[in-house]
């Protein structure tokens, strides 16, 4: 009979731990959720609610029947368990929604304790009239609660049979209509992920990053993953997305660092065992002292523990071995990153703020700090929470490990419930912060702008606004801070009494010793640390999780142009580049390309003309894969460019633009970029072809000289030879020159001219030209209006037909023969 005593005891502390948990893990992943599948949701019938309230009323019900019956009253652990199921199954049936998963949750928990306890109260020898009522309560609640876990299995597998028949309905009109063609639709639900992801990256993602302007609220609707998880404001949501950034924070081949995270959680696993020997050591010290002995001994010991408990123990080797794991996690999230934005296509960064993306790939600290936080401050202090709660049951009763655990779970709720409050005043930071940053880089980088304009004050007014709605939003997120903190603070004083109260009845009735109460005060830091700490860091990984959305959202921006995973690398090419009815739109209404065909023999130069917007450059972007054509194909020697990858093909192609880019480096660094290995001769070899050399060897520090940004300290045309410099330094196949020499004088011009008709006799050039002198040699010339190729043919063709060629020529020289220029 004593053994079915204890029995229906731990039954009872059991079954109301794990209600309170699971009570609490619901409230997590629900609260703020704003949406949920029609399978988790069934509807909320009168007959349902019924039985959810006469569910908890039984439990009221057997409390006032037990208090009727003759002998010792109920005990406070079975007080208790019918307190806790009656307020979860009120909750329940109050709640505006019914939801699958907790009344499922519920069931089998009322039903996994509710018939060993019924047997355990059956083989009781009292059978008055009230405890026949007390057997008869707990079986119809039995019956009740099977019936509703029946009815949750029914409405899951009813809800998914119609879904699967919702399927099949929709897949027929797929395979065609009654007259034989295939219907087709936007997206397509066997690739929607993809899709989803493509419009993200293509059209919502460029709105959400765009949209951070200041003045520009649209961020908040935005389609992106960080949107997605803005309008959710889901854990489950949270965890889900967050997961991809695991593969870059596990140490899967780093020796030191797997050792270094097991030195943590050794530390850690050592630590929670001192957090309760300290304490307890100093209780047994006040013991002695109270029966008159001198604990010297004990004294020791609590020396020694005390010792290794502190920041110069096992928190200096735990904090220590951080260092190593933080900068693992730093080093690949940041590179990660970094590898991602540069391999993305033209597309997301021409849309994209080079300030943004900056700060976003900055963010991989915060990923850092997240996994520090959750795994090696979180965990450990739930550990603490679940050690004191165990410690405080064997040590005086159930009723302190209940109270501590109540406490626990109400602050963390509370500190849920309160940070979701200061939220969007942390995005609004996050936000600021952005904007401030965007001011500040903008201006920096272009002070010369800045200074040809005369507005300085301007932009000091500019980011002085940046700077004042910063702080504005820091303001706003501070004080909210400060009150939730205050509120959830509360509760310690609340929880310390209500332990102090049941420990000193304890004593008071002489189940405890007046040591056990010094080891409370001694333990209460122990105690509360972990509660204070947990809400300290929820608060602050929950800001760690805003600032790192746009990580996320870069991270999960797949590119528009990727290589294929059986891609070819493209080797050596002679130089044949076809054209095959190439079309390309840059969106739904805007079309770039139409139909073009062009065919560029090894050696021969093709010259590309018209005016501005004709198309021109859209077809050297297509050539260098910057974008994929939307119809037709482009081929290099019989390889379509799509088949290749990037970077094979890129290496054939030297490209000088019209207005090139120079690192703020020396000259010398600068040109060996396109060619890392090559010797100093070889570099000097491609400035002389390039026509710059000697003008190199007349600055005081020459190959040494620092070019500044942008190449600022030198001139327009200087930095167009050293970008001419580069591609004669590489030496590819195939040449594309936009406007090469639109910055040169004419004698430079000419002697450019010269060298690139030299390079081009082995090589297919591409030459994108407003000034026709440049191009009257070229082998071919096409002329290009509104994305399509209107007349092709040689200079001198041209001029016979007397069509738009010659339309142009004649505004540009009028006719004279004098213009023509030698290539």
């Amino acid at each position: 009979m004593i053994l079915a005593l204890r029995a229906s005891k731990l039954l009872e502390v059991a079954a109301t731990v794990i209600t309170l948990l699971f009570v609490f893990v619901s409230f997590l992943v629900n609260y703020e959720r704003e949406t949920h599948s029609t399978s988790s949701v069934p509807r909320k019938t009168s007959l349902r609610v019924i039985c959810v309230g006469l569910t908890s009323g039984s439990y009221i019900a057997e409390v006032t029947a037990s208090l009727q019956r003759h002998g010792p009253g109920p005990t406070p652990d079975y007080l208790f368990m019918t307190a806790t199921f009656a307020l979860a199954w009120a909750s329940t049936c109050l709640r505006k929604e019914l939801r699958i998963s907790e009344i499922f949750g519920l069931s089998t928990i009322s039903v996994a304790f509710g018939i060993p306890v019924l047997a355990l109260g059956a083989m009781y020898p009292v059978h008055s009239t009230a405890y026949k009522a007390l057997l008869a309560i707990g079986f119809i609640r039995l019956l009740l609660v099977a019936g509703m876990l029946i009815d949750c299995l029914v409405c899951y597998l009813s809800h998914e049979k119609a879904l699967k028949q919702e399927a099949a309905q929709e897949v027929q009109p797929l395979l065609g209509d009654p007259n034989g063609q295939v219907a087709h639709t936007q997206v397509s639900y066997s690739n929607s992920s993809r899709s989803s992801v493509s419009c993200h990256t293509s059209e919502s993602s460029s709105d959400d990053w765009d949209s951070d302007h200041p003045d520009d609220e649209e961020d908040e609707i935005s389609d992106t993953r960080a949107g997605q998880l803005r309008k959710s404001g889901s854990w489950m949501v949270y965890l889900h997305n967050f997961k991809i950034f695991l593969p870059y924070l596990v140490p899967r081949k780093d020796l030191k660092v797997q050792a270094c995270i097991f030195a943590c959680v050794l530390c850690l696993i050592t630590d929670r065992f001192l957090n309760v020997l300290v304490p307890r050591q100093l209780g047994i010290v006040a013991d002695k002292l109270f029966v008159g002995e001198m604990p010297f001994s004990d004294l020791g010991i609590y020396f020694i523990l005390n010792l290794l408990h502190g920041d110069s123990g096992l928190q200096m080797i735990r904090t220590l071995a951080k260092i190593p794991i933080e900068q693992f996690s730093y080093r690949q999230l940041t590179n990660a990153a970094f590898n991602h934005v540069m391999g993305l296509a033209m597309e997301f960064h021409s849309d994209r703020d080079s300030a943004e993306v900056m700060k976003a790939i900055e963010q991989g600290e915060t990923l850092t700090n997240i996994l520090e936080t959750a795994i090696l401050e979180i965990v450990p202090t739930v550990i603490d929470l679940c050690v004191a709660f165990g410690f405080l049951y064997i040590k005086f009763n159930s009723s302190a490990a209940l109270c501590m655990l109540i406490a626990s779970l109400a602050f963390m709720a509370l500190e849920v419930i309160t940070s979701s409050w200061n939220v969007e005043n942390r995005r609004r930071l996050t936000k600021a912060e952005r904007a401030e940053a965007r001011v500040m880089h903008q201006a920096i980088q272009g002070w010369q702008t800045v200074s040809a304009f005369s507005i300085f004050s301007y932009e000091k007014y500019r980011f002085g606004g940046a700077v004042d709605k910063h702080l504005v939003a820091k303001l706003n997120w501070s004080l909210r801070d400060v009150y939730t903190r205050a509120l959830t603070e509360a509760l310690v004083p609340v929880t310390f009494f209500c332990l102090t109260c049941l420990i000193a009845n304890e004593i008071y009735r002489g189940r405890a010793s007046p040591g056990d109460f010094v080891f409370l005060i001694q333990y209460w830091d122990y105690l509360i640390w972990p509660i204070r700490f947990l809400s300290h860091e929820y608060r602050g990984l929950v800001q760690q999780l805003i600032d790192a959305e746009r990580l996320l959202d870069l991270l999960t921006t797949e590119p528009t142009v990727a290589d294929k995973e059986d891609a070819l690398d493209l080797g050596s090419v002679k130089g044949l580049v076809e054209f095959e009815k190439v079309g390309f739109a840059y969106s739904a209404d805007r079309t770039a390309i139409q139909n073009v065909n062009i065919s560029a023999p090894p050696g021969e130069t093709i010259a590309l003309v018209g005016t501005t917007g004709a198309g021109k450059s859209t077809l050297i972007k297509l050539l260098l894969r910057y974008y994929d054509v939307t119809s037709g194909s482009i081929k290099i020697d019989g390889h379509d460019v799509r088949g290749v990858t990037q970077g094979s093909l890129r290496n054939v192609l030297g490209v000088v633009s019209q207005d090139p880019i120079l690192f703020n480096a020396s000259i010398m660094e600068n040109l060996r970029y396109a060619k890392v290995s090559a010797s100093d001769e070889e570099v000097y070899e491609a400035c002389r072809s390039a026509a710059i050399h000697d003008k190199i060897l007349s600055f005081p520090k020459g190959y040494n000289t620092k070019v500044g940004e942008r190449g600022v300290k030198l001139s327009g045309g200087e930095v167009q030879r050293l970008a001419i410099a580069r591609v004669f330094l590489k030496d590819p196949p195939i040449l594309v020159l936009d406007e090469a020499t639109s910055s040169v004088d004419t004698e430079t011009e000419s002697q450019i001219q010269g060298a690139l008709k030299r390079l081009s006799r082995k090589r297919t050039t591409f030459v994108i030209a407003h000034r026709l002198s440049t191009v009257v040699r070229a082998d071919q010339i096409l002329v290009l209006h509104e994305g399509t190729i209107v007349e092709r043919g040689s200079h001198e063709e041209l001029l016979r037909k007397r069509l738009r060629y010659y339309n142009l020529w004649q505004k540009q020289f009028g006719g004279s023969a004098e213009a023509l220029v030698e290539l």
